[in-house]
């Protein structure tokens, strides 16, 4: 058992703590918020031991493991610190925003011998997981293309304030908040991009920056992709792959933290068109991820996010970046 600490409170940081509750293998037994009343009144409530001071923490003997759940411009100073204090360490996504930053994090976690966990769950869901296995087993064929779409209004009318809202802090739009989960999964099942062409453009009233991004990858391998994102649109999720041998495709009509079904359809050389329907279940996909990370922690089984595609995404959102800033493609090394 992995005696953790949460750090951050916000609607994240709870949700997490919620997961967690009953868990045989992590118990959260401290919790940091800069915000002391109502973080601190969240904590008690849990029976949680509550800190403003995050050296505390690092300080905290009793603590084996930290749970970073806060905004990504504060990541690589705690994760260094955490490194630094031999503490092992669960980081909220995204993991950074530019390569040389992830490289300096994932070299101080290797110097102290830490297994790092990265909050994307959509590996863990039923209809991606069965998508993965098929591709992995060969019955789609050799793949030749995907299609990625994440388009969602949550922020659309909202003030221009907070860091996500901040083209500084969330650059390419919705790329931080839906797309990084997007391209963790496309990695996993097309290998790693070569090229990236992002272009970005304001279209509509309701978003105070750039609106929509469409995204052209060339990987390694030589398949072709594409993703887009809008930030107005209600929400809309739909992942395709195509093969010489067959195709498939995720429908969802909700975020993940809703209990609307997902639809997995694919079609292979019989023709005969099948279809599948999954049930969305956050909060297991949540807790198997930490979990999966903990018991990789004690020795017990592999973590299925290798330091080299934690490094490889943060290279693809940094390339997706500069390529929509420049207004040209750009090559990952």
């Amino acid at each position: 058992m992995l005696n953790a600490a949460v750090i951050g409170l916000g609607w994240w940081g709870k949700h997490i703590i919620g997961c967690l509750d009953g868990s045989d293998c992590l118990k959260i037994v401290q919790a940091m918020d800069i915000s002391s009343n109502e973080a601190g009144n969240f904590a008690a409530s849990k029976g949680i031991e509550f800190t403003s001071d995050f050296e505390e923490v690092l300080k905290n003997p009793n603590i084996d493991a930290l749970i970073i759940v806060t905004p990504h411009s504060l990541h690589e100073e705690q994760v260094l610190a955490a490194a630094a204090a031999g503490k092992q360490i669960f980081c909220e996504k995204p993991f950074s925003l530019t390569e040389n930053s992830a490289k300096r994090m994932l070299e101080a976690c290797a110097e102290n011998n830490l297994v790092v966990g990265i909050g994307h769950e959509r590996r863990f869901e039923g209809a991606l997981v069965e998508m993965k296995r098929m591709i992995d087993e060969g019955e789609l064929g050799t793949l030749l293309h995907l299609e990625f779409n994440a388009s969602y209004n949550l922020w659309a009318g909202t003030p221009a304030s907070g860091w996500r809202q901040d083209p500084k802090q969330a650059p390419a739009g919705t790329m931080t908040a839906l797309g990084i989960h997007q391209t963790d999964y496309i990695q996993t099942i097309a290998g790693r991009v070569k090229t990236v062409n992002a272009c970005m453009s304001h279209r509509s009233a309701d978003y105070p920056s750039e609106d929509i991004i469409s995204i052209q990858f060339i990987f390694e391998s030589g398949m072709l992709g594409s993703f887009c994102s809008l930030a107005t649109t209600p929400f809309y999720t739909r992942m395709s792959v195509f093969g010489d041998r067959g195709w498939a495709e995720v429908r969802e009509v909700d975020n993940v933290d809703k209990p609307q079904p997902t639809l997995f359809t694919w079609r292979g050389i019989d023709e005969e068109i099948h279809t599948r329907t999954y049930q969305k279940k956050n909060k297991d996909t949540v807790t198997m991820n930490l979990h999966e990370w903990a018991n990789a922690v004690e020795g017990n089984g592999e973590y299925r996010f290798t330091p080299e595609q934690i490094l490889h995404n943060v290279q693809i959102l940094d390339a997706i970046v500069t390529s929509a800033e420049k207004q040209k493609p750009i090559e990952i090394n």
